[in-house]
């Protein structure tokens, strides 16, 4: 076996330097370390054994601090506002349902070892009979350490109110992809998220249900009843956010 020592290779003319022929393996032997300080173009061949693209997906319906793992080049975020609660009925007045939260979708390039500060806002609570339910609070995720963007915001989902007044939807806005809460119903099912429905309106001496799906509308209250039916909460809303290597 022969064996060239040399400190570095260079082309005789031009820009390009070819190593083998078609079919050659190259071996790199045990802790050795190939350092590249430019760009692998492998466009023209297979690349192979290397730990990159989608690696793992987390989620987040409470307010926490996160740290983006190692190897994470590159996030995609999913950030819903938590919805808002039903309002009651009377026994003459029907009453809306509660809105969903807006979503924003956003791609960023965070390094490794950034710390994000998640904050998810609580659910509306339904109201009792012939009271509005209470708005929903927003989800965000701010910049603490190691980077800076400008902070994601789901817009929380509006209450459903007493005696049939409208809900009307929630428009977020600074992501990639903004998708628009819902607005709620007449005594109606709670407006669905982008996860999902909200939950069943009252029908009759049925109570309104609270809404499952994160960031949806609760149901409201029915006036088909001669009994006071309250409004159901909202669901709280969430982070999604998907790795990639």
């Amino acid at each position: 076996m022969s064996e060239v020592k040399v400190d570095k290779i260079s082309p005789r003319s031009g820009t390009d330097v070819t190593l083998g022929d078609a079919s050659d393996t190259f071996t790199i032997p045990a802790s050795a370390t190939l350092t590249i300080a430019g760009t692998i173009n492998a466009s023209s061949g297979t690349a192979t054994g290397f730990a990159a693209g989608f690696d793992d997906v987390v989620s987040f319906t409470s307010t926490q601090a996160y740290t983006i793992p190692a190897d994470i080049t590159k996030q995609l975020f999913y950030v819903t506002g938590s919805g808002g609660g039903g309002g009651g009925s009377s026994g003459s007045y029907n009453s809306t349902s509660g809105g969903s939260g807006g979503t924003v979708i956003k791609k960023l390039a965070l390094a490794a070892g950034s710390v994000i500060q998640i904050t998810v806002g609580a659910a509306g609570t339904g109201g009792a009979g012939s009271t509005d339910g209470t708005d929903g609070a927003d989800v965000t995720v701010a910049s603490t350490s190691g980077t800076s963007f400008t902070t994601l915001t789901g817009p929380a989902g509006q209450k459903g109110q007493f005696n049939d007044q409208n809900v009307i939807a929630t428009t977020p806005s600074g992501g990639d992809v903004n998708i628009a809460g819902g607005g709620g119903q007449v005594h109606g099912q709670g407006a669905a998220s982008y996860w999902g429905q909200g939950g069943a309106g009252g029908m009759t001496a049925d109570a309104a249900q609270v809404s499952l799906a994160p960031g949806s509308g609760g149901g409201g209250g029915s006036a088909a009843s001669a009994t006071s039916l309250p409004g159901a909460a909202g669901a709280v809303g969430i982070v999604v956010i998907y790795l990639y290597k």
